[in-house]
């Protein structure tokens, strides 16, 4: 078994965890922590392999300037208020 020595800070937040009932005691705070610390973690690992996905999809088929996605949205919207403009007459 470690034995962890909490700051008077942490023990402070600790004591405000135990203190709504929510917590048992300073082993379930901790776990609480771990857990988010972990999922945390987890939550940008998968950031970080959705951004090297999409570097690895923009290698193989190319790059899309800014310009050219402000025009095809331009296309879509004037499409669609076209639609909505011809359908209310």
């Amino acid at each position: 078994m470690t034995v962890v020595q909490l700051t008077k800070e942490q023990e402070a937040i600790a004591q405000a965890a135990m203190a709504t009932g929510e917590f048992a005691g300073p082993q379930d705070v901790i776990d609480a922590a771990l857990k988010l610390l972990q999922a945390r973690n987890a939550q940008r690992a998968a950031f970080l392999q959705s951004l090297d996905d999409a570097r690895r999809e923009s290698d193989e088929t190319g790059y899309f300037e800014m310009d050219q996605v402000a025009a095809e949205l331009d296309a879509i919207i004037a499409e669609a208020e076209a639609r909505q403009g011809a359908g209310a007459r």
